[in-house]
């Protein structure tokens, strides 16, 4: 549509006079900043979207083992292959990842050599597009095993950094055990604390409700360790304050959302994770909420805790992200834009 001949004369007189408005400088600024500040509020609504038109596969890099297209993620009726899988998503940990896995390494064959017929394992490292030696750490830690080996080391590495929580969904999706372990690849949380989470889901069995589904490591009962563990003041303030928001958001009871030791039966702990929308630091709460629309009792379980340096949240960043998430998640939820799936 052109413009008519008289509103574009006094357009071209207006240039030529040098009279044509333009927008003051500091409102130029003020739009900006809210344009950006409004796509950082919806970010996570945005990378949801963006990894649901893609396939899985599609952010992998490269793997260590093979599998068939579309065949990344077993099929939800196929039966567990392995007794344990332990999840670990890392990032740029190739100093702090060896020692941690050597430590698993060394727990989980003692079991599976006293056990062999009852207790089998795979450990799933999903480097997320860590730009340092992460995925080489990982297996090299696996090679300097001694022999025989009774279970398996699987990593894979994304094309790019997309979250811990979009790091823990994809491992959670591909593993094949019967339990689902996540761990944290500071080494934080001993491993042999497994056993705590294992003998609540076993003893649960005998509930007339059948008992937890999923149950969460908890430092809550070292609260006042945790405090004086080597953080600083400004830390810990900040750390307490987010818990309590966590706590506000799903309306408690659960005390430690946080604490990335966790243990899953499969079934339910697909169910999860293949819900999950959050890929940032807040998608632990995501999972209570889950947990509560599945009607799914979550059990709590005192684990040690051991503060590691070179901890990968910023405080600044990692904070307002956070309590972004976790607005998000009340209005999300609350509007039915996000809501769980079922598993195929």
């Amino acid at each position: 549509v052109g413009v008519p001949a008289r509103g574009g004369q006094q357009l071209c007189r207006a240039k030529a006079e040098g009279t044509v408005p333009h927008m003051d400088p500091g409102t130029l600024v003020l739009a900006t900043a809210l344009l950006a500040g409004a796509v950082w509020l919806i970010k996570p609504y945005i990378d949801w979207r963006r990894a649901l038109a893609r396939p899985l596969e599609s952010d992998i890099a490269r793997t260590s083992f093979q599998f068939l297209p579309g065949a990344l993620v077993p099929p939800s009726w196929k039966a567990p292959e392995v007794m344990l899988s332990v999840v670990v998503p890392a990032f740029n940990e190739e100093d702090r990842l060896p020692q941690m896995l050597s430590e698993a390494f060394t727990y989980l064959e003692a079991r599976a050599a006293a056990n062999p017929l009852g207790f089998s394992y795979e450990v799933v490292v999903v480097d997320d597009g860590s730009v340092d030696g992460t995925y080489g750490a990982a297996l090299g830690t696996w090679c300097r095993q001694p022999n025989p080996r009774h279970g398996e080391l699987r990593v894979l590495q994304l094309v790019a950094n997309r979250g811990k929580g979009f790091a823990a969904r994809l491992g959670m999706l591909v593993a094949r055990g019967r339990l689902l372990l996540m761990a944290d690849a500071d080494g934080a949380t001993s491993i042999r604390d497994l056993e705590r989470l294992e003998w609540v889901l076993s003893e649960g069995r005998y509930d007339e409700d059948g008992g937890p589904q999923l149950v969460f490591g908890s430092r809550y009962h070292l609260k006042e360790e945790v405090a004086a563990a080597g953080r600083s003041a400004s830390r810990g303030h900040v750390m307490a304050a987010l818990q309590l928001l966590a706590w506000l958001c799903i309306g408690g009871p659960v005390y430690d959302t946080q604490c990335g030791f966790k243990l899953f039966r499969a079934g339910v702990g697909k169910a999860l994770f293949t819900s999950l929308h959050l890929h940032g630091w807040a998608f632990d709460v995501e999972l209570v909420i889950l947990a509560r629309l599945f009607g799914q009792r979550i059990a709590e379980v005192p684990v040690t805790w051991v503060e590691m340096p070179g901890s990968k949240f910023k405080l600044v960043a990692g904070t307002l992200g956070m309590i972004r998430d976790f607005f998000l998640l009340q209005v999300f939820y609350v509007l039915r834009i996000w809501r769980p799936v079922s598993v195929a």
